[in-house]
Order: structure tokens, then sequence, then C-alpha cells
């Protein structure tokens, strides 16, 4: 029985995972665990005390991959949350384990969530097995014939009664595998690769690349069986031959190495005859801002249908590889054309797959991330005899989206417009303004520790620059992918990632300045309207330095505001426009810069509670920073503009606006900044807005004053050019 905190997790989400809206609903529920860890543990529990294999909801599995997925790619993309949360998950599992509360059906789930996830599985979910001295230096199987049936009900059982589908098979086996305690899995391994069947053969090459030593192990002791009983194919040693330069272990590479030599003296030569596939379509999508880039291919081979899809993520190599087989033309068309319209993908050639994949292989080795073992099926069904690992340098990949030179040979100024240009790649590239931004613990902590608009923007382009190479080699590939498909802009993309892979100033460069507004968009987003990611077209133009815009700066196209809209929208709250000019005017006069996300919360309380719309605040948020940005450019301009409200109410209005910027955010009103000038001001506001206002004196005085409080506050000197 589900606890009802677990049930009502549970009823929030469709009854099938192939319902509409499901992949939104699990994505949901799962951002909120993570925001609550103690609830995820309770889910883990439930999960590792079921004591059957069958009659379960399923959704409860789904919803901890789920989870696990958004905290490993929060993990990957330098937030804590997501290190932390898979901790403390870990830790639980650990407790459970002492405490005898795993079931065995329990770990095996467990050990499919983290495997779904593309996580390692925790030690805590491996069983107890009693075992001599002499029997954990090396445990042998190979005299106990009684275990084949067993093993091959296992196996049936672990690939879902796909066993000619190596995909299904290892994925199944290697969570298995979790539960066993570590001298086991290996003589287990051995004895399961040595079989003769010739997938088995297959599953021990895909099991080289996992990440557990006793696996490999197993895994090449298992083929070296096979060997000896004549049981391996040359195209068997081929492929192990290519694999060994995707594994950066010299034990394991040694190991293959002495295989392919003893296979080669043997004189190994059955091979199996494969026919050239035939490759029906190939699509790729952009390289979105997590370095992330999924590709498709739709093949025919040997009578059999699949779809390839392979997952690259930089910084982390191949993540991801399988086969999906297909029983017909039309639903082979029809995977192809679901995947087409979730993503905004370019047709390109296999050779381009070819060499990305490739690229993809050398990123993964220089960060310690073995390939996904489901690319040994992929090669396989491509019939790739020869890829090896590329160049994943920023010029080498230049070099590919260029292989005439023409950037290198371009004058100064001809590469300076082409890198101008990348001011419109989000116009041309949806992909682009929806995904290139950083949420890194980095670029937060810089935000939120500044204290003054300079210090800000130093503080955010200086983080930026750290992440200079990572955003050159998205650029790279970018520029590469664009080339194999034909789109004359790839030149640009090659132009920008020379140059700044070559020390060009970030602010100089169009597309960097991008990422730099809609980084802080995002963070803006998520601690202002409570992690609600920003949509394309739908910002909040920042302002760093609280002026207008720096020269160059492309500036998030917000609608402009229509006559009236603001004082409609703001109606039920009870606010006008003279206010919100008034609270504005207070925001941008303050002694010590006042961070949007302070004087933005401020203005929620407010209003949030009586705008029942979201897309109505969101649309507010916009308009209010369309006013800051506006009183900036006021205030900035010397003459011929008016600071306050001529007429005597809304005079008294506007300054209740003032009055509750300054008790608002009094924190950056300190008292040893405020002299006898601030004080008479002071009076003066609070008269006016009690409805007493010394008129003559409040228009002979106040818009003097907040120049002087403009120019004199920090957020003021910043604005002076020195």
């Amino acid at each position: 029985m589900l606890s009802p905190k677990i049930q009502t997790l549970l009823d929030a989400l469709p009854k099938t995972p192939d319902a509409t809206g499901a992949r939104h609903a699990f994505k949901r529920v799962a951002l909120s665990l993570i925001s609550k860890p103690e609830q995820a543990i309770a889910v883990v529990e439930a999960i590792g005390r079921l004591e059957r294999r069958h009659n379960h909801d399923e959704r409860l599995v789904s919803l901890l991959s789920s989870t696990l997925d958004e905290a490993r790619m929060a993990r990957e993309n330098g937030k804590t949350v997501g290190a932390s949360f898979i901790d403390q998950l870990e830790d639980g599992i650990q407790v459970l384990k002492e405490q005898n509360a795993l079931t065995d059906p329990g770990r095996l789930f467990l050990a499919s969530c983290w495997v779904r996830a593309g996580l390692p599985t925790p030690d805590a979910l491996a069983g107890e097995f009693p075992m001599t001295d002499d029997m954990v230096e090396e445990l042998d199987l190979s005299d106990a014939p009684d275990l084949e049936p067993l093993i091959d009900t296992m196996l049936q059982e672990v690939s879902g009664d796909q066993m000619d589908s190596i995909s299904a098979l290892h994925s199944g086996f290697v969570e298995l595998m979790a539960t066993f305690p570590a001298p086991v899995r290996q003589a287990v391994v051995r004895h399961v690769v040595s079989r003769p069947k010739t997938l088995l053969g297959e599953l021990g090459c895909a099991l080289l690349l996992d990440g557990r030593a006793e696996i490999r192990r197993g895994a090449i002791g298992g083929l070296a069986d096979r060997l000896a009983a004549n049981a391996m194919t040359s195209d068997m040693i081929g492929r192990l031959t290519v694999m060994r330069s995707w594994i950066a272990d010299d034990d394991t590479r040694t190991r293959i190495d002495a295989l392919v030599q003893n296979a080669l003296r043997q004189g190994t030569d059955r091979a199996t005859s494969r026919t050239a596939p035939k490759v029906h379509r190939a699509l790729t999508s952009l390289v979105d801002g997590s370095g992330a880039q999924s590709m498709t291919i739709a093949l025919h081979a040997g009578g059999t249908r699949s779809v390839a899809v392979v997952l690259i993520k930089q910084g982390f190599g191949l993540k991801d590889a399988y086969l999906v087989p297909c029983s017909s033309a039309s639903e082979q068309r029809q995977l192809i054309d679901m995947i087409a319209t979730e993503v905004e993908t370019r047709e390109v050639s296999v050779d381009y797959i070819e060499e990305a994949i490739a690229i993809g292989l050398s990123d993964g080795l220089q960060t310690g991330h073995p390939p996904a073992a489901g690319l040994v099926g992929v090669v396989q069904a491509l019939g790739w005899s020869e890829l090896r690992p590329r160049s994943a340098s920023v010029c080498d990949i230049a070099a590919l989206a260029d292989p005439e030179g023409q950037v290198p040979q371009m004058s100064a100024q001809a590469r300076g417009r082409m890198i101008n240009a990348s001011s419109e790649w989000e116009t041309h590239f949806p992909m682009i303004a929806e995904s290139w931004f950083e949420d890194s613990d980095a670029f937060t902590t810089a935000i939120e520790s500044a204290t003054t608009p300079a210090a800000l923007k130093r503080d955010l382009w200086q983080t930026l620059d750290a992440r200079r190479s990572y955003w050159a080699r998205v650029i790279a590939r970018m520029a590469h992918l664009l080339h194999a498909a034909g789109d004359p802009k790839s030149l640009q993309f090659v132009a920008v990632a020379t140059a700044l892979e070559g020390g060009r100033a970030l602010k100089k460069t169009p597309i960097m300045e991008l990422i730099f507004d809609q980084s802080f968009q995002v963070w803006l987003h998520e601690n202002v309207l409570g992690n609600t990611s920003p949509d394309a077209g739908d910002h909040i133009a920042f302002e760093a330095t609280s002026g207008p815009a720096p020269a160059g700066m492309t500036m998030p196209d917000i609608r402009p505001e229509k006559a009236g809209e603001l004082g409609k929208l703001l109606k039920p709250a009870g606010l006008t426009e003279w206010w919100v000019d008034g609270y504005m005017m207070g925001v941008c006069t303050a002694p010590e810069f006042v961070p949007p996300r302070a004087w933005a919360q401020v203005l929620l309380n407010i209003i949030g509670p009586e705008i029942e719309s979201d897309k109505t605040l969101r649309r507010i948020l916009d308009l209010l920073m369309l006013r800051y940005n506006g009183t900036l450019t006021t205030l900035r301009t010397p003459v011929g503009v008016t600071l306050i409200p001529e007429e005597e109410t809304l005079m008294s209005i506007w300054a209740d606006g003032y009055l509750t910027a300054w008790e608002g955010n009094l924190a950056y009103w300190p008292k040893a900044k405020l002299g006898k000038n601030d004080k008479s001001a002071r009076k003066l506001l609070e008269n006016a807005a009690s409805w007493q206002a010394d008129v003559d004196n409040f228009r002979k005085t106040i818009p003097n004053w907040l120049r002087q409080r403009f120019v004199g506050s920090d957020a003021g000197g910043g604005r002076i050019l020195r």
C-alpha cells in the first residue's frame, strides 16, 4: 500500500506514458521532487520494498527514472542541486540496505531507474553473497552446467523476451548485474559472454564499454573463452580492433590487443557476410546550449528496418545510442516524422553523422566518459568498420565546416562582418533563443553576490569568459552541422568560433552578448517567477549597468507598451501607471544599486496575489522592465525631460510609489549614505503621499534632488563615463 503523499504524486500523472501531455506531466512532478528530497527518498523506499516483479504501478518507477534524469542533467550543467539530490537518494538506499529493507525485485527496479537515467548504479543495490577468500579472487562458473537453463531463463526475462535485440538484452543485463556483488558480476558476465550464441558475443563487446572494471574483465574473459572454443568470427575481431580506440582504460585495451593477436595467430576467418545498409534518411537536431545533439537515421539492412538514435553531449561524448526495430516502412516513417516534429532538425548525410560521432568519441575520451554501449549495435547496423575518434578541437571542427579555408582567407573586415552577423542567429535559428544560456551555480553566484551594477556586469562577463572554449566548440559544431546541411551561414559560425578561440573580446561578439543577456533572463525567471523558464520572445530586458543598453548589445524584443496598457493590467491590484513611475524612480535613485531580483520581488508581493493569469503577470513584468529602462534613460538625459508629474493628485500617487520603493528596498538605502537633503526630500514625499503636498516646494526641490541622488548613488556613479 502506497502512502497518501506518494499516491498524490501518481494521481498527478497520466495512466499511460504515451498519453497526451505525459512527458510534460512527468517532468513537472520530477522537478517538484528534486526540490523535496525527503519525498523522493520515500519514493525510493516504496520501490525498494516491492515484493513482486509484477502487479506494481509502473508510473512509480518511471517517475523516479524521470526525476533522476532531471537531476543528472542539472549535475552535468554545473548545478550542485542535482549532485546533492542524487547523493541523498543513494545515501537513502544505503540506509535501506543496512535495515534489510530492500527486496530482490526492489533492488532490480531501483537499478533500472538509475540505468534509465544514465547514471552508474549505487553499490548498495548489490545483494549479499557468502564467499571464501579464494572464491573472491576468481569465481569460476565453467564447471556448473546446471546453470545453463537458469541463465537462459534469466536472459529471456531481462531482455523482455527480446533475445534478438542487443539493445534490450544489454540494458536488462546491466540492470541485473547491479544487484550482484562485484566478484559474482565478473564470473557471471564471463560465463554468459562465453556461450556460443552470436548475440552473446555482441553483448560481450558492448560490456567492454561499461564503467565497472569487473564487468569489463568478465567480458574480455568471456570473449577469450569464445576464441578458445572457435566461436569468434573475423568481423567480431575487426570490431574489437576499432573499439579499442574508443576505450580509455589501459588494462582493457591491453587485454583486447592480446585477444586480437591470439585471433590472428589462430587464423579466425569465419566472417559473417553483411549487405551494406540502405539509409533512407538521416536527421540531426541543432546543437543546443547544453551541448546536446540528437541524431536519427532510418535504415534498411538484411530485410530489417530500424531507426538508429544517437545522443551526443559536449563534455560527455556519446551519451546514448540505440536501435529501434520497425515492422514496416510506414512505421519507420512515422517514427522519424514524430522525432522531427519534436525538435528543430536538418537533413544531413551519413558521412556527417559518422564525423560527428567520431568527434564525440574523442570528446568523451578527453573527459573520461566511455561511449554508450549501444553504439556497438548502431555502428554494426550502419556497416562502419573504421569508426575511430576524431579531434574535437575547435580548429579541427571548423576545418570540417570550411574545407576550402574560405574564412582564414578573408580580410579582417570581412571576418568582422561575418561575426557581426551573429546578432541575427536567434532569428534564423529559434533554438538559439530558447537554449543558448548559462545557468550553472557559478553564473548564479556571480549574479547574487554582486553589490553594484559595475561589479555585476564585470563578474558575469568573467564567468562567461571562463566558458569561452565551451561556447567556441558549440558554435564550431553548429558550423559543421550547417555545412553538412548546405546552409551558407555555416561560414558565419566558423568565423565566430575561430575568433573566440583566438581570444576575441566577448563583448565585441554579438552572439556572446545574447548568451550573456539570456543567461540573466533565465536566472530572473527562475528566481522571480518561480522556476518558470522563459519562452522564446517572452523576455524581461536585462540592464546590468543601470542605464541604456551598452552600444551594440542586442536587447530582447519586448512588444512595445500600448497606450494605457499597464494601467489596465494593474487595475486589479489597485495600482496606477503614475504609482509605478514613482516606484521605478525610487529604485533608480537609491544610494546603492538595487538588483532587479530585489525590486521585482517587492512588486510581485504587491501585484501577484491579485493577478490570476501567469501570462498577464509575465506581460506586467515585461512592461515594468520597460518602465525601469525608460526611467534610467530619463535620468541620464540632462535636460528637456520631466521627472515628476505636474498635477497635484498624480504627484501624490507618484510619491507613494517612490516611498514604497524606499521602504520595500530599505537595505539599499543605508542611513550612512543619507544626508540633510535626503531627510528634507523624504518629508516632502511623505506629505505628498498623505495628500498634504507642498506643491510649489515639491516641484522645485524634488527634481533637483533626484538628479543629485542619481549621480551620487553607487548605481548612478556607474553611469558616468570617466
